[in-house]
């Protein structure tokens, strides 16, 4: 998992991005990425097109803008903040494609470290369940 929002992208520039692949077809073009912090904007442009992004300082005009604070994107890059509630809380701004930035944000930024697939919680309830009911009773 990515300590930092620049390394987050770096990451998905290099397409090590396992989530990737989960995108939808729709999900295409170019999203660009405002970090504010320390009285300066930094710019990044991220192409997604089948399965795949390209991630750099440079791009094409983006079908959405992303913009919110360093500390806002270092935390969803650690999977601290989520997409959705950064964006009603306001802190983070969205212009332009709102289904392509909320694909981009919602699909591609880590879970909280702690989290689980449904799968896997399932799968670790019911074998615990299982040896729990296996136990003889008065050992």
């Amino acid at each position: 998992m990515a300590d930092t929002i620049v390394d987050f992208l770096m990451t998905l520039g290099r397409n090590e991005n396992p989530r990737l692949k989960d995108l939808p077809g729709w999900a295409r073009g170019t999203i660009r990425v405002d970090i504010q912090g320390d009285g300066r904007t930094e710019r990044w442009f991220v192409t997604l097109q089948k399965g795949k992004a390209r991630v750099s300082r440079v791009g094409p005009e983006p079908k959405a803008v992303v913009c919110g604070h360093r500390l806002v994107f270092d935390r969803m890059a650690r999977g601290e903040a989520k997409f959705s509630p950064s964006f009603f809380r306001n802190d983070l701004a969205v212009e332009g494609d709102l289904r392509l930035a909320d694909a981009f944000g919602r699909m591609l930024f880590p879970g909280p470290p702690s989290a689980q697939h449904p799968r896997e919680f399932t799968r670790k309830e019911a074998a615990r369940h299982d040896r729990k009911n296996h136990q003889h009773p008065g050992r």
